[in-house]
C-alpha cells in the first residue's frame, strides 16, 4: 500500500512540477504578446523558426504560422495576452502552494483547472487542435491526481491531529 501511494504522490508532484514549467512559459508568452507583438515579435519568430528550419524553404508550416503570426488583430492579442498571463500567474501561485501541501489549495487547483477545462472542451470542439486536446488529457488527468493526493493529504493531517 506503502509504494502505491508513493507512485500516486510522485505523479501527482511530477503533475505539479509540469504545471510550474507550463506557466513560466504562459507567462512568457504573455509578457511577449502584450509588448507590442505587431512591432518586433514576427520579425522574432521568423528569425528563430528559420534558424530552426534553416535550409528548408519549402516549410509549409513554418510560412503559414509565420503569414498567421503577421495577421493577429490586435483584440485577439489583447485576450490571448491576458489569457495566458493569468493563467500562467495562477498555476504558479497554485503550484507552490501545492508543493507546500496546503489543504486550500487543492480544491482550489481542482477547480480552477476544471474551469479552464471546459473553456478548452469547447474551443477544441470548434478547432479540432491536436494540441488543445493533449493539453484537456493531461489537466483531466491533473484533477484526478490532486483530488487523489487531496484525500490523502486529508487522511494524513486527520491522523495527525488524533495523534497529537
Amino acid at each position: 500500500m506503502f509504494l502505491k501511494e508513493k507512485y500516486w504522490h510522485e505523479l501527482f508532484e511530477t503533475g505539479v512540477l509540469l504545471k510550474a514549467f507550463n506557466s513560466a512559459w504562459e507567462m512568457t508568452g504573455g509578457f511577449l504578446l502584450f509588448a507590442n507583438v505587431r512591432g518586433w515579435f514576427p520579425h522574432l519568430f521568423v528569425f528563430l523558426t528559420r534558424a530552426v528550419f534553416l535550409g528548408d524553404s519549402d516549410n509549409r508550416v513554418l510560412h503559414m504560422v509565420a503569414a498567421r503570426v503577421h495577421t493577429i488583430p490586435p483584440g485577439t492579442q489583447l485576450f490571448v495576452a491576458i489569457y495566458l498571463l493569468f493563467h500562467g500567474i495562477m498555476n504558479l501561485f497554485l503550484s507552490y502552494n501545492l508543493f507546500k501541501k496546503h489543504l486550500w489549495a487543492y480544491p482550489f487547483s481542482m477547480v480552477f483547472t476544471s474551469t479552464f477545462l471546459v473553456y478548452q472542451v469547447y474551443r477544441l470542439a470548434h478547432t479540432h487542435s491536436l494540441v488543445l486536446l493533449i493539453v484537456s488529457v493531461f489537466d483531466l488527468a491533473f484533477i484526478f491526481l490532486t483530488w487523489h493526493e487531496y484525500k490523502h493529504q486529508l487522511k494524513t493531517h486527520t491522523h495527525a491531529s488524533l495523534t497529537a
